[in-house]
């Protein structure tokens, strides 16, 4: 029996994967201040990957179906937070190139999260 496409998840998710990206943030940003660790930008990638892919495989288990809909449902309203954020916060035009990196990180981790807790709900 199919499911329909619940955009109450699509918020869920978005909202989870914001609040892993500052929580992850908040302890690599301690773990950096603290240690002799150096900054990168690897670091800040990896955790706009680990929070899109909590949040999408989150909506999508609890969905129980269409796990790659509600992915990258989630890695579009995420990369449109990001954005939206940055134009609100910064001066300054956004590095296109970086934004785009970041884009393709989040839709397939997102996708993979989606699929994967589509996967586990089964």
């Amino acid at each position: 029996m199919p499911t329909s496409f619940k955009f109450s998840l699509v918020a869920k998710g978005i909202l989870i994967s914001v609040l892993f990206a500052l929580i992850l943030s908040l302890f690599f940003s301690l773990l950096l201040a603290f240690t002799s660790i150096p900054e990168s930008e690897l670091l800040f990638k990896f955790i706009f990957g680990i929070s899109v892919f909590l949040g999408a495989a989150f909506a999508s288990y609890q969905a129980g179906a269409k796990g790659l809909y509600y992915g990258l449902a989630i890695g579009i309203g995420f990369i449109l937070f990001l954005l939206l954020v940055f134009a609100v916060l910064a001066p300054s035009s956004p590095s296109w190139l970086n934004f785009g990196e970041k884009s393709i990180i989040s839709l397939v981790c997102s996708s993979l999260g989606g699929i994967i807790g589509a996967i586990l709900k089964r």
